[in-house]
């Protein structure tokens, strides 16, 4: 697989829609850890940044796409999501997937609209 894939890391619609490619837990091109609590927090992280050069924040994101790897990682998962998303939370969809990139265990992937 090539390192860096035929993609936008993130598309924005008249300044206000943004969409944002699929996000593995990557800090220095690796993977933060094995596991799916610290990979989550490293894509929030790594989401906060992306939105900030949109002029967005975590508050802005209404619609998360979530990948796993592990049908066992599904409750870990949510009590660390439920931690770094406020309420109303994004809707989300949550979908188990054989494989994603660097063996990951989960990829986000996110809508945001700026709140006006």
């Amino acid at each position: 697989m090539s390192q860096t894939p035929p993609l936008s890391t993130a598309r924005s619609i008249n300044g206000t829609h943004t969409f944002f490619s699929g996000q593995i837990g990557l800090k220095e091109g690796q993977l933060v850890a094995d596991n799916i609590e610290e990979q989550t927090k490293q894509i929030v992280a790594n989401l906060k940044e992306a939105l900030l050069k949109e002029y967005l924040s975590l508050d802005d994101i209404v619609d998360v796409t979530a990948y796993l790897t592990k049908q066992e990682d599904y409750e870990s998962f949510n009590k660390v999501y439920a931690e770094l998303f406020k309420q109303p939370y994004p809707t989300r969809t949550t979908i188990g997937v054989a494989w994603l990139p660097l063996n990951a265990r989960v990829e986000l992937k996110v809508i945001a609209i700026k709140q006006s």
